[in-house]
C-alpha cells in the first residue's frame, strides 16, 4: 500500500511543478500598463512666454508754476480725468494786479511813442531853411525809437503777467487717472520744491515691459532669418498676448513698440516693451503679467506630448517602445513648447511611439503592456460567490 502511494506523490509534485512554470515564479509582477503617443510631424504655432509688468504710457507730475495759496481742488482722487479739466486754482488776486500794472505800462508806452512820432512829423513839416536844427530832429528820432522799445518791453511784461495769471488755474495735461492730491486747500505752494500737487498716469494705451534673455533673442531672430519659423498667414509682424496670474487672457492683442538698443551686460538680457489698448481701463500700472510673443509657426516639426519628456542631470529623455514591447530610454534634444507639445530637435523619428502614461513604473529594458487592463470581475460570476 505504501509502495503504491509513492508514485502518486511524485506525479502530483510533477504536475504542480509544471503548473507553477506555466504561471511564472510565485510573486512575479505583471508588465506595467502604459499609454503611448506617436511622434508626429506637423506645423505648430509658437509662443515665447516672459514675465512682464504693466506701466502707464505717460506719467506726468502736476506742479505749481507760481507761488500762492490753493483756493480749490476740483477733482476726485483716483478718478479718470479728461485733458483740459481744471484740477486746482491758486489765489489769483496778486497776479491780476500785476496784469493791470503791466497793461497800464503798455498804455503809457503807447502814449509816449505817439507823442514822439507827432513831434518828428512837426519838425519835418517846417519848410524854412535853418529853422530846425539837425540835432533836434535827431534827438526826436532817438526819442521815438526809445518809446518804441519801451512799448515792446511793456507788452512783453503784460504777456508775462497774463501767463502767470493763467498759471493760477492748473489743468490736466492729458487724459488719464489722477492719484492722491499732494496739497490741500489753503496750502502755500511755489515753483520750487514745494510745487508737486498730484501725479497723472495715462493708461490707454498701456505699456507692458518684459525681459528677454540674449539666448532666446538670438534663437528666434536666427530662426526667423533662416526661415525655420514663419509668420502665420495674414500677419505682418508677431503680436503680444497678455495673461493674468489667475490664468485669464486679456482680450486685446498688443504689439512690440520698443526694443532696447543694447544688451544689459550684468544680466545678459534685453528689455522689450509692448503696447496694449485699454479703453475700459481694466489694466492698471504695476501688475505682474505673462507676456507671450505669438504669431510665428514652425512647419514640418517633430512633436511629442509634454508629459512624455523626463528630465535628468544629463538632459531630457523619453521612453520609446522598442521591439518586443521593451521600453528604451532615449536622450532627446527639445526646443520650445508648442501648446501641449514639445518640439523635438533631435533624438526621435516620425512614426516612433513614446510612453506618456505609466512612466513612474517603467525602467530601461523593461517589458511593458500597452493593452487595457482587465476590468473588475463580477462577484456573482466568481466560484467563491457561487460556492456560497
Amino acid at each position: 500500500m505504501c509502495n503504491q502511494r509513492v508514485p502518486l506523490l511524485l506525479l502530483a509534485a510533477l504536475l504542480a511543478s509544471c503548473f507553477a512554470g506555466a504561471q511564472g515564479p510565485p510573486g512575479a509582477m505583471p508588465p506595467p500598463q502604459v499609454t503611448l503617443a506617436p511622434v508626429e510631424t506637423k506645423t505648430v504655432p509658437l509662443a515665447y512666454e516672459y514675465i512682464g509688468m504693466t506701466e502707464a504710457s505717460k506719467i506726468v507730475e502736476i506742479r505749481a508754476r507760481i507761488q500762492g495759496f490753493i483756493e480749490t481742488r476740483d477733482f476726485e482722487e483716483g478718478a479718470l480725468i479728461e485733458e483740459g479739466t481744471r484740477l486746482f486754482s491758486i489765489d489769483p488776486r496778486s497776479f491780476k494786479a500785476d496784469r493791470e500794472i503791466a497793461a497800464a505800462q503798455v498804455e503809457q508806452a503807447e502814449a509816449r511813442q505817439r507823442l514822439a512820432e507827432q513831434e518828428i512829423k512837426r519838425l519835418r513839416a517846417v519848410r524854412d531853411p535853418g529853422a530846425v536844427a539837425a540835432t533836434d530832429l535827431d534827438q526826436k528820432i532817438a526819442d521815438e525809437a526809445t518809446a518804441a522799445a519801451t512799448l515792446r518791453l511793456a507788452k512783453a511784461q503784460l504777456a508775462k503777467a497774463e501767463l502767470e495769471l493763467s498759471y493760477t488755474i492748473v489743468k490736466a495735461p492729458l487724459t488719464g487717472l489722477i492719484g492722491k492730491a499732494q496739497k490741500e486747500i489753503g496750502s502755500l505752494v511755489d515753483s520750487g520744491q514745494n510745487s508737486l500737487l498730484a501725479t497723472m498716469r495715462q493708461v490707454d494705451p498701456l505699456y507692458a515691459s518684459f525681459i528677454v534673455s540674449e539666448t532666446d533673442f538670438l534663437a528666434w531672430r536666427n530662426d526667423e532669418q533662416k526661415g525655420t519659423i514663419l509668420l502665420e498667414d495674414g500677419l505682418k509682424e508677431p503680436y503680444l498676448e497678455m495673461k493674468f496670474p489667475d490664468g485669464t487672457v486679456y482680450p486685446k492683442r498688443g504689439r512690440i513698440n520698443f526694443e532696447d538698443t543694447a544688451v544689459k551686460t550684468q544680466t545678459g538680457t534685453i528689455e522689450f516693451r509692448g503696447i496694449f489698448e485699454n479703453p475700459e481701463h481694466t489694466l492698471k500700472p504695476g501688475q505682474y503679467v505673462k507676456i507671450r510673443i505669438r504669431g510665428w509657426q514652425r512647419p514640418n516639426t517633430l512633436t511629442i506630448p509634454q508629459r512624455a519628456v523626463e528630465q535628468s542631470p544629463q538632459g531630457a529623455f523619453v521612453y520609446v517602445l522598442a521591439e518586443g514591447n521593451k521600453a528604451e530610454r532615449r536622450p532627446v534634444k527639445v526646443g520650445t513648447w508648442a501648446e501641449k507639445d514639445w518640439i523635438v530637435l533631435d533624438g526621435l523619428k516620425e512614426g516612433e511611439r513614446v510612453i506618456v502614461e505609466g512612466l513612474t513604473r517603467v525602467r530601461p529594458g523593461m517589458t511593458v503592456s500597452t493593452e487595457a487592463p482587465p476590468g473588475p470581475q463580477d462577484p456573482a460570476a466568481s466560484p467563491a460567490h457561487n460556492a456560497k
